[in-house]
């Protein structure tokens, strides 16, 4: 079957595959997994689309899963599109659409819950596509990918796909062994080649300056010449010859530069909502203009046709008017804090053109298909003062250039007095951080697991995590480190069995014995202080542990510390506390002074000492040193080797060291075995599980795939819920979804008098929910809030939308998806058994009108396309 599908899925599309669509291609056929690793716009979604065929043309089914209800909805619009509206489903958890279709577009909740619960529809289960793959690492949700990985049905393939996925190898060597044979498919070519630029302004407010951020592969010296110029001090006042110097270029100065450039449509990524907001507004204010008059009719058009279903106060609530005249002007913003109908819109523009600057939250690099020319990272460094990491720099930039429009896509980040050119240049040319699981066991996950398997196989399904696989790569260099530390511990009590019981005895000569631990601390650290990076040392009380290269020396707790890296790559530091002997320095290799700003530096490093040509028997000193390595190695000259008292506390030290690694072996080895085991403990303690069987509240858990299901399970089962009208259930509801972070004070008070009763019998749950979790070493679960309560049970009781709003001080986009999570967790409530269901069910629906679902309306009726993926 498989040729004949491939034919047909390949004309279809009229296009001739690359080779890493093919060897993923090829792999599908042959029944293995796949692993993709390809830059953004390289031509993942192919491998996506053709694991669907497959799958459609073998009668089975196929579930296309995405970390982000947006992505799940564009997802579905385009295969839609190209195989009919019939073949294709969705389910989001807030939105269903044909649920019984052959292809099947979720959230990864929703998949995670269905491997649950869901035995006949798995069995034809065909395919899952796990898209956006390294959102495994997300601390809040990655732990739904981690579930699915391990329960998916061996036979049923895997497609998993991502542009920045770190340590590819660790994560293709999980895959393999827990689900089965995979193909690690990795793309290095990028179709459409990426310009990163450093957009500096001036005080004279001439067009800002575009540098180059690499010139032939290195790092641009005039960019670096020309920031390091402006950092240094000139004093208070300013002069006339600082007119030039370089300054952050005015927002309007650089959309002009661009646009004039044909440099545009631009995505601008700022990393707050405020501030996309802000520059919108700015941009307005300064009569930025960059749409002509047909496309502003088009635009009110499209705005015309998106906002007919909303009520005129729901458009009071939604700012409609001055967010139409900043789209007739060709700039928008696209961010959570928008209603999910201003989104739709802003992104329908943008991929026709008619929006040439759209200012976007991080949110949009996850997969949204905004085509664009240009990507400006407004800051590197977040509200936190935290710098953005190599993988979220490398998602920013990789929305820059479209696939079959543009030859190249450009990267822009303005200059900033905050952050020195050279760590910009260095996230540019970055590699990815290591690979790091979200997983932990939840008590919805633990109950599951009672439910379907022995205690046994529960350990099983959670030593299959990646968290689990990654703490046994760690325990071998855990367990290499102890082998080393015994080691030294053994030959320091051999030579103690040696020494004169009379330290007078001791031989006294050039290399006499220092009296004291201090003495010995103190030639070792000013040794250590003589070192510089690049320089080759070797330990001369353990040569055999052969060189390392000097990466950094600084100081640790008042002592000098000295970062170094083996020619495995293995980093060590060395402190006046972890020597032997003498550092001997033996060679020397270079390193640029800018490079330890730089992700691979310490590789390049450790490469570099392994090309050198050095004795492996026996390491001769250097050449004589001068100034203070001569003092050094003066004072070393004065002193020797330690006395039976330095001994006795180096034993003391490395007895410590050694029990310090075996306890963090055993955490390695049992940690998420014990997570388990003390989460099962709790379900037990509280009632929900009793001789690995689940409680009538039990049942309760295992549905809630919730932060707070636990706590919400406790609440149903007390009747603390029952009796509710439908407003007040779902004012009642939000208590466990809503988080400060929404900027509205901690609370805005409780609706009605019957609320304020339940709320005090919610509280008291907690405290005691609370106190359990913590006797039993657990995180204690986060304490509800009633920040929208008031809100909430206004929009379900029937109000206006800015009615219900009224004195929330909280952003409609806001509103509009903590009202879709609070139906979605309804969902889940009419699920557990009650008197409360009917009312559930009730509160959901009045929850889900007017703006809340405007927009999935309006996309059922448009299919917004960019280029091909």
């Amino acid at each position: 079957m498989s040729p004949r599908v491939r034919a047909a899925f390949l004309d279809a599309l009229d296009v001739r595959p690359d080779p890493f669509q093919l060897q993923a291609m090829a792999a599908l056929d042959d029944g293995r997994s796949v692993l993709v690793m390809a830059p953004t716009g390289a031509g993942k979604t192919f491998v996506a689309d053709y694991a669907v065929a497959r799958t459609l043309a073998a009668g089975t089914r196929a579930v296309y899963t995405t970390p982000l209800k947006a992505l799940s909805n564009q997802k579905h619009r385009d295969l839609a599109a190209r195989l009919g509206p019939d073949r294709v489903g969705l389910i989001t958890g807030d939105r269903v659409v044909n649920p019984d279709a052959p292809a099947l577009v979720v959230t990864t909740e929703v998949l995670r819950a269905m491997l649950y619960d869901h035995a006949t529809a798995l069995s034809t289960l065909g395919a899952v596509i796990l898209d956006e793959f390294h959102y495994l690492q997300d601390i809040e949700r990655g732990a739904a990918w981690e579930e699915i990985v391990i329960h998916t049905p061996s036979h049923v393939p895997l497609v998993c796909l991502s542009a920045t996925i770190p340590d590819v190898e660790a994560v293709h060597a999980w895959l393999a062994q827990v689900h089965g044979p995979t193909e690690l498919v990795v793309a290095a070519h990028r179709p459409v080649t990426l310009n990163h630029l450093y957009a500096v302004g001036n005080l004279r407010r001439a067009a800002p300056l575009l540098l180059p951020m690499y010139v032939d592969g290195r790092v641009n010296t005039t960019a670096e010449l020309l920031d390091g110029a402006r950092r240094d001090t000139r004093g208070e006042g300013l002069r006339v010859r600082d007119r030039d110097r370089p300054v952050p270029p005015e927002r309007g100065d650089l959309i002009a530069h661009l646009q004039a450039n044909d440099l545009v449509p631009a995505i601008w990524f700022v990393l707050s909502r405020g501030g996309c907001d802000e520059a919108v507004s700015g941009c307005v204010d300064e009569g930025v203009r960059l749409t002509s008059e047909s496309e502003r009719v088009r635009i009110r058009s499209l705005v015309g046709e998106a906002l007919v279903p909303l009520s005129a106060g729901e458009l009071r609530a939604i700012g409609a008017g001055g967010w139409q005249q900043a789209l007739e002007a060709g700039v928008a913003a696209h961010h959570g804090g928008l209603a999910p109908v201003q989104r739709e819109v802003v992104e329908a523009a943008f991929a026709q053109g008619l929006v040439k600057v759209a200012f976007a939250t991080e949110t949009l690099a996850l997969g949204v298909n905004l085509p664009a020319r240009t990507v400006v990272i407004d800051r590197v460094v977040r509200a936190s003062g935290e710098l953005l990491a190599a993988g979220e720099f490398s998602q920013l930039a990789g929305r820059a250039g479209r696939r079959g429009i543009d030859e190249t896509g450009h990267v822009v980040v303005p200059w900033s007095p905050h952050v020195p050119f050279h760590r910009v240049a260095a996230l540019a040319g970055g590699h990815l951080a290591s690979i790091r699981s979200a997983f932990r066991v939840t008590p919805a996950m633990a109950a599951n697991l009672v439910r379907t398997g022995s205690p046994a196989e529960a350990v099983a399904a959670v030593e299959s995590s990646l968290r689990h696989h990654r703490a046994l790569d760690h325990a071998e260099v855990l367990r290499s480190d102890l082998t080393e530390r015994r080691a030294e511990l053994a030959e320091l009590d051999e030579l103690a069995a040696l020494e004169p019981s009379d330290e007078s005895e001791v031989d006294a000569g050039e290399d006499s014995v220092t009296s004291t631990a201090a003495d010995r601390r103190e030639v070792l650290d000013a040794d250590l202080a003589a070192v510089e990076p690049g320089d080759v040392v070797v330990d001369g009380g353990r040569p055999a542990h052969g060189p390392a290269v000097v990466l950094a020396v600084g100081t640790k707790r008042g002592t000098t510390c000295v970062e170094a890296i083996r020619a495995n790559g293995r980093r060590v530091q060395l402190t006046p506390s972890t020597l032997r002997g003498r550092p001997t320095v033996v060679a020397r290799v270079e390193l640029p002074a800018w490079e330890p700003t730089r992700r691979g530096h310490a590789k390049r490093a450790a490469d570099a000492l392994a090309r050198l040509d050095l004795p492996s028997e026996e390491w001769e000193p250097a050449p004589a040193a001068t100034g203070k390595r001569a003092a050094a190695a003066d004072a070393v000259g004065r002193r020797g080797r330690p006395t039976r008292r330095t001994s006795g506390a180096r034993r003391r030290r490395l007895v410590e060291s050694v029990g310090q690694l075996e306890t963090l072996l055993t955490e390695n080895a049992t940690g998420v075995r014990s997570e388990l085991d003390r989460m099962v403990r709790l379900l037990e303690r509280r009632g929900h599980l009793a001789n690995w069987t689940l409680t009538a509240s039990g049942q309760a858990v295992r549905r809630l795939f919730h932060p707070s299901g636990l706590l919400l399970a406790e609440c149903l089962a007390a009747g603390i819920m029952a009796g509710l009208d439908p407003p007040s259930l779902a004012s009642a509801t939000s208590w466990f979804t809503v988080r400060s972070r929404l900027g509205a004070p901690p609370s805005t008070g409780l609706a009605t008098p019957e609320l304020a009763h339940r709320w005090a019998a919610v509280r008291d749950v907690t405290r005691s929910v609370q106190a359990d979790e913590v006797a039993c070493g657990l995180p204690p679960t986060p304490h509800p809030e009633p920040a929208l309560g008031v809100p909430l049970h206004r929009w379900a009781g029937g109000a206006a939308l800015d009615v219900a709003l009224a004195g929330s001080g909280v952003l409609v986009g806001d509103v509009v998806r903590e009202v879709r999570q609070v139906a979605e967790l309804l969902d889940q409530v009419q699920t557990v058994p009650g008197e409360h269901q009917n009312a559930a069910q009730e509160a959901a629906s009045a929850l889900r009108r007017g703006a809340i679902i405007a927009a999935d309306g309006y996309s059922e009726g448009r299919v917004v396309r960019g280029p091909a993926a």
